[in-house]
C-alpha cells in the first residue's frame, strides 16, 4: 500500500493532528489516498468528518477523491450530518475536478453527468429537508460547473 501517512487509524488523536500539519503545509493533494482511506474508515466518525472537512484544501482533487466523497453522500446508513458535509464537500470539489487541465476531459465530464444524476436520484427519495436543501444546492452547482466544462 505504498507510505502510510496516517498509520494506525485507531490512534486517532495522532491522525487528526497529522491531517492538520499536512492541510497548514497545504500538502493534502499529495495524500489522496491518505483521504481516502480515512473516508472509507467506519470505526471513527471524527476521522471521517475531518477528512471531509479538509477536502476543501485540496487543490488538485483526484476523481477518485471525488467519486469516495460521492458514495458517502449516497449511504443511507450513515447519518445525515456528515451526509450534508460530503454532499458540500463535493460541491467544493466539482469545480476544482473540472478546471484540471492534466485529467481527462471525458472522464471529468462523465462524472459530472453522473454526479448529476445521482443527487437528482437522491432528490426523489423520502429525505429530511435539511438533505433536500444541500442535494439541491449542491445540483445546482454542479450543473452550472458542468455546462461551464
Amino acid at each position: 500500500m505504498g507510505n502510510i501517512r496516517f498509520g494506525n487509524l485507531m490512534d486517532w488523536g495522532q491522525v487528526l493532528e497529522t491531517l492538520e500539519d499536512m492541510t497548514k503545509k497545504g500538502r493534502l493533494s499529495e495524500h489522496q489516498g491518505e483521504l481516502i482511506r480515512l473516508l472509507r474508515f467506519n470505526q471513527n466518525w471524527r476521522l471521517r468528518e475531518a477528512a471531509i472537512e479538509a477536502l476543501e484544501f485540496v487543490d488538485h482533487p483526484s476523481l477518485d477523491l471525488a467519486k469516495e466523497v460521492f458514495s458517502i453522500v449516497k449511504r443511507k446508513d450513515l447519518y445525515y450530518d456528515v451526509r450534508i458535509l460530503a454532499v458540500d464537500g463535493l460541491s467544493k470539489l466539482m469545480e476544482r475536478i473540472v478546471d484540471r487541465q492534466d485529467l481527462n476531459g471525458e472522464d471529468a465530464n462523465a462524472f459530472v453527468d453522473q454526479t448529476i444524476s445521482g443527487l437528482a436520484e437522491l432528490l426523489e427519495t423520502p429525505e429530511p429537508p435539511k438533505f433536500h436543501d444541500a442535494l439541491n444546492t449542491s445540483l445546482n452547482l454542479v450543473r452550472r460547473v458542468g455546462k461551464a466544462a
